[in-house]
């Protein structure tokens, strides 16, 4: 199977149910990265004008027996502002943004971390690169905006909105599914479904892609694929958002 998306021209909304949005780099370890942090602050210290030291924990699944748990520094990067940071490691440097609003500006701010990576631990052996977003539709809020009751199938399409015909009804019933298949360059995984949030126990629409390639990249096209990478799941979203969703979106402040 390989994913088949119909590809839109891309809109801004003035508001948007993303939770966070995340774009990683993963490589082969680096272990001189704590020598050269200072380097890399003063790379990205316009934008990321915070810094924390942080003990992690990393876990490696492997396909057969245990699970590998080590210890590791994590050198962390903030916005002022709260919204974004970028975390650096041995083995990975990730752009975390959860109050997503520009397309734009995210790809800025990664292509900021990722290049500041590249130019200064060359060669960067890259083993996967990927962009995530993460949605969630709360019905509650949504209706109490438009002012009327909204059913989940009017958020969120039959396509995605479904359980097994006959098994289950709609309501009341939770689910989740994961879709992952192929593209022509790497692949994209969909993890969707509606499922209790543990923070307030109410039901809530998640909607989770993963666009990403394995295995080495070109450095110098990591701005074109970021792009690539948000119009394909902007695709699938749009396959997944009920007209009642994308009404609640066209409201309220701008964003994109």
């Amino acid at each position: 199977m390989v994913w088949k998306l119909e590809h839109k021209e891309h809109r801004v909304y003035p508001r948007n149910p993303l939770a966070a949005v995340v774009a990683d780099l993963r490589f082969h370890p680096i272990l001189k990265i704590g020598s050269k942090v200072p380097d890399f602050q003063e790379a990205v210290r316009s934008v990321f004008t915070e810094y924390q030291e942080q003990a992690q924990q990393f876990v490696a699944v492997q396909p057969f027996g245990p699970m590998q748990v080590t210890q590791g520094m994590g050198y962390i990067f903030r916005k002022s502002n709260g919204k974004a940071a970028l975390t650096l490691t041995t083995t990975s440097l990730t752009l975390d943004s959860r109050q997503h609003a520009d397309r734009d500006q995210l790809i800025n701010e990664a292509c900021l971390g990722f290049e500041a990576l590249i130019a200064l631990y060359k060669p960067v052996s890259a083993i996967r690169f990927g962009l995530r977003y993460i949605n969630i539709i709360d019905r509650e809020p949504i209706a109490q905006d438009l002012r009327r009751h909204v059913e989940w199938n009017d958020l969120v399409t039959n396509t995605f909105c479904s359980v097994p015909s006959g098994m289950a009804d709609a309501e009341g019933t939770h689910y989740s599914v994961e879709v992952s298949s192929t593209m022509t360059e790497g692949g994209l995984t969909v993890r969707y479904g509606l499922l209790p949030d543990a923070r307030d126990n109410r039901e809530k629409f998640r909607f989770d892609s993963d666009r990403y390639v394995d295995g080495p990249i070109d450095g110098g096209q990591i701005r074109a694929m970021l792009a690539r990478f948000a119009d394909d799941i902007y695709a699938v979203f749009t396959a997944a958002k009920g007209p009642a969703l994308e009404e609640w979106m066209m409201k309220g402040r701008s964003a994109s």
